[in-house]
């Protein structure tokens, strides 16, 4: 049954019902817990965009498919990505954006400690695709090579954001582990393995 989400300035909803988290080092531990704790819709824009084998979906097929799945949320939702490609469109739609713009080092060492779990436990991502160590660490797709080599990218990303980001939309910009423990605490976030 589709239900209508309260006012978006309601109580229940102190950060409205369509929040968009980009940013590195916990983006989507976040973004999974506010979406369990105010019971919206979980978007991972990682899941949509590698397909089986980690094959790419195209740039048309993904904001088309992304557009569809946001407006079909009528509870609302959480998304969960970086992609630029897709910035108008969820800017179009969002109400509060969070960024986690962490000193450079913190989302390096967030980043390596999680891709090597992953690849030593070879878990599930998305589609049947399983991080490895040659991928994580040998390869120029690797989130971690990704991190290092467009690290002054990720060093500016709070300002590049800001930037960005409508006036009309809420923004949180989150620049230290405090500040996003704080945020945690003051929306009672459960953090849990994604």
């Amino acid at each position: 049954m589709v239900g209508t989400a309260p006012a978006p300035d309601s109580d229940a909803y102190p950060l409205g019902t369509r929040i968009a988290v980009f940013g590195k080092g916990g983006k989507t531990t976040l973004a999974r817990a506010l979406a369990d704790r105010f019971d919206l819709a979980f978007v991972e824009l990682d899941a949509l965009r590698h397909m089986a084998g980690w094959e790419e979906r195209p740039d048309d097929d993904m904001r088309s498919m992304t557009a569809a799945i946001l407006d079909g949320s009528q509870q609302g939702w959480v998304l969960d990505g970086n992609y630029q490609i897709l910035r108008e469109l969820v800017f179009e739609r969002v109400e509060t954006v969070i960024v986690i713009a962490l000193p450079w080092k913190v989302m390096l060492w967030r980043t390596f400690k999680r891709s090597f779990l992953r690849a030593l436990k070879r878990e599930e991502l998305w589609n049947g695709n399983r991080e490895s160590f040659r991928l994580t660490f040998f390869s120029k797709s690797s989130v971690v090579y990704d991190l290092w080599f467009r690290r002054h990218h990720f060093r500016n990303m709070a300002e590049e954001f800001t930037e960005q980001i409508p006036g009309s939309i809420d923004t949180y910009i989150i620049r230290s582990p405090k500040e996003l423990t704080n945020l945690y605490e003051r929306h009672g976030l459960l953090r849990r393995r994604p």
